[in-house]
């Protein structure tokens, strides 16, 4: 809590929380296949994105970066971002998958490089509508959806309110609803305090007040099971990029408008609660978690797991909250796995392990 009885955002300028502690026997409730081998190769973190191009869908100016000009042989892949990030989230596993799959990686509104939404409202429904328009303007047919944290909010209500447009969905430790008072939850409850009205003005200052790179290993810090896994280079990639980004006048609005309509979504109730979406996606979903991830609870993954009709689960040993970046290869490997179960009848491809994953290798 800052001196002005605010608290400090959920970056450098909130000291990580502790989160619960680590379950790495949660492991043993992996049931998802693995691809024999890795697609592609895995870029590195701090490698050249995807280029990408701004375009006005509904009066809304939104990025979209683009792995490959033309069509995989399957459905394309649609890559969506947690909170705070953007779409170059996504080079190592979209870059790994490439080849099995054109990529799309999107900046949410706010974001990267996309715009606000117009009046500063933060809505996980409209990004959701925002996004499917996206992909009937660029995809043909139903596409594999791929998001992490917000983003796998987000493309959980995508599924729900358009599902014509979803083959299968990949949720990467999504941001689910965490109610319980206990005190080894993963998630800060000092962050509830930022729904309080008058608060935003002041969390917008603090982090501010930060530099790009004070960013980058406040965030490392708080999604990486193991910060040591980012190099100096990686880390001065992403200053640099953030540094472009503070250059933005909503940056900082829209980490906190971003947040509150995520907190604002766990009062939903009835059918239109998370779990009430979850219940009515039919397709192949794949759930991943890290035992080590600070901002929801690991022990979250199998009951998401169980609200969609036909799941599997991944728990990865001492990964974080963005398995897609600190785990990349084994991610790319169970994500593989699943698009190819979706093809002709659903018969698992010759290339899928029969033995479930347990952990990180």
């Amino acid at each position: 809590m800052s001196s002005d009885g605010v608290p400090n955002p959920p970056t450098a300028a909130w000291p990580p929380p502790q989160g619960p502690a680590v379950h790495d026997e949660l492991v043993e409730l992996s049931d998802a296949p693995l691809a024999g081998e890795v697609p592609g190769t895995v870029p590195g973190m701090a490698d050249e994105p995807p280029p990408g191009e701004f375009e006005v869908i509904d009066g809304r100016g939104l990025y979209v970066r683009v792995t490959q000009p033309e069509p995989g042989p399957g459905p394309d892949a649609w890559y969506v971002h947690g909170l705070a990030g953007s779409s170059t989230n996504w080079i190592q596993l979209a870059g790994a998958l490439a080849g099995t799959a054109r990529g799309y990686l999107v900046d949410l509104p706010g974001h990267g490089r996309s715009d606000p939404p117009p009046r500063g409202r933060y809505s996980l429904v409209d990004d959701a509508d925002l996004v499917a328009a996206a992909i009937r303007r660029r995809s043909c047919g139903p596409v594999h959806l791929v998001g992490n944290s917000l983003g796998g909010m987000v493309v959980v209500a995508l599924a729900h309110r358009h599902p014509d447009l979803v083959a299968s969905l990949t949720l990467i430790s999504p941001a689910v609803p965490d109610l319980r008072m206990t005190a080894d939850r993963g998630a800060d409850p000092r962050l509830a305090l930022l729904l309080l009205p008058g608060t935003t003005g002041v969390a917008t200052r603090r982090l501010g007040a930060l530099s790009p790179e004070d960013r980058a290993r406040g965030m490392g810090a708080l999604c990486f099971g193991d910060p040591d896994l980012i190099t100096d280079a990686e880390y001065e990639a992403a200053a640099v990029e953030l540094g472009w980004r503070f250059g933005l006048p909503w940056l900082h609005t829209a980490t906190i408008g971003s947040l509150r309509a995520l907190m604002t979504s766990y009062l939903t109730a009835g059918r239109w609660s998370f779990a009430a979406a979850a219940r009515t996606v039919r397709v192949p979903t794949l759930v991943i978690w890290g035992t080590r991830d600070k901002l929801v609870d690991a022990r979250l993954a199998a009951p998401t797991a169980a609200l969609f009709a036909d799941a599997r689960l991944l728990v990865l040993r001492g990964v974080g909250h963005t398995s897609q970046m600190e785990e990349p290869a084994t991610v790319a490997r169970a994500v593989a796995a699943l698009w190819r179960s979706t093809g002709g009848t659903g018969a698992p491809h010759p290339g899928i392990t029969s033995a479930v994953a347990t952990s990180s290798p």
